[in-house]
């Protein structure tokens, strides 16, 4: 039961993985940490895995390398403070959450299917399980929420994306500030669902057809990799310096074969236009309105890049549309999502405790 109902405030504790510097589903988890503390809800972070830093440790890292979390975080030996909702957040997560009882309720908080990222066999299937344990699902997009539904009968409600105003705009300065043709690969050669091979074969088609293009490929460190075209390759970057690259760009290739990642929006609200795969994992946010949509096969999306390289007034449409697409989403809109989710999943009334 909840400690105060009255108060509308929730006790939630997150079960999490490892932290690292950059990982865009630790950033989603906390953002909502960060905002859900600034609507009064009392928390508390439970590090599972092999880290050989201490709580007080990862949390400075937190607060560095993602929100200045005021919530304490620690390393989970077994167990956990009495809570009105517990979250899960990745699968192996899950299977630690199965075990503790002093909870209200527990909840899912799914940001891909993470059983697709493992061929047909044993991790496949210990990550599949995870969905049908009766935890309630918070899914980052609708795509994901229909799938578990459908397939495994999980309970799920959706929210959606936004992006950083701080970081991302058309308006600042550019990485490259002339006005060449220039095309951007968000390449990602050990994760297999972001198309690697797809779009190098893509962008090798249109190099053939327009050999003055520019290639800038970004998404990991630099090494040495062979590549059938000319390209340059800047390594990771900083969230600012990504923003300057995206301003300079014609377009950008951006494939998913399961969830969306956050560049698509990121792109357009820095005023570049969007070339990806068409598909339920895709278009549950993307459309054709603000994205140039192709079948994933390299013939389709380079056609997909080259209507808009040569087609300056189609390019800029897709431009204009996207941009207003970006400035319509809002992360504290969808926190609000987020919150309104675990009132109803803890079946009390939401409390606007915004002036509480």
């Amino acid at each position: 039961m909840l400690e105060n109902p009255n108060s509308g405030r929730i006790r939630i504790n997150w079960i999490i993985p490892d932290v690292g510097q950059g990982i865009g589903g630790l950033l989603n988890i906390f953002r909502t940490v960060y905002q859900l503390e600034q609507r009064g809800h009392k928390q508390r972070i439970y590090v599972v895995g092999k880290s050989h830093a201490s709580g007080n440790q990862i949390k400075e890292l937190v607060r560095k390398h993602y929100f200045p979390i005021a919530t304490e975080v620690e390393i989970y030996t077994g167990d956990v403070i009495d809570s009105d909702a517990l979250i899960a957040t990745s699968w192996r997560t899950a299977y630690v959450a199965r075990t503790i009882a002093n909870t209200a309720r527990k909840l899912y908080f799914v940001q891909d299917l993470e059983y697709l990222f493992y061929p047909e066999g044993s991790l496949c299937e210990f990550a599949k399980q995870t969905y049908r344990w009766g935890f309630k699902g918070i899914t980052l997009g609708q795509w994901i929420a229909d799938v578990l539904t459908k397939q495994f009968s999980m309970e799920c409600s959706a929210f959606g994306f936004s992006y950083d105003r701080e970081i991302y705009s058309p308006q600042g300065t550019r990485r490259f500030p002339d006005e060449k043709r220039r095309v951007l690969f968000y390449a990602r050669p050990s994760t297999d669902r972001r198309g690697f091979e797809l779009g190098i074969l893509a962008l090798s088609l249109v190099a053939k057809k327009m050999p003055l293009t520019e290639f800038v490929l970004v998404g990991f460190p630099p090494q040495s990799i062979q590549l059938p075209f000319p390209a340059v390759l800047p390594g990771i970057l900083a969230p600012s310096d990504l923003a300057a690259l995206y301003r300079s760009c014609t377009l950008a290739l951006v494939l998913s074969h399961t969830n969306l990642s956050m560049l698509p929006l990121e792109l357009m609200a820095c005023g570049c236009a969007v070339v990806s795969n068409c598909g339920p994992n895709v278009e549950w946010l993307l459309s054709e309105q603000t994205t140039q949509l192709a079948s994933p096969t390299p013939e389709a999306l380079a056609e997909a890049m080259l209507v808009l390289l040569e087609n300056r007034q189609l390019c800029a449409q897709k431009v204009a549309a996207g941009l207003t697409f970006a400035e319509n989403t809002d992360w504290n809109t969808e926190i609000k999502k987020i919150e309104s989710i675990l009132y109803r999943y803890l079946n009390i009334p939401a409390r606007d405790i915004d002036n509480a």
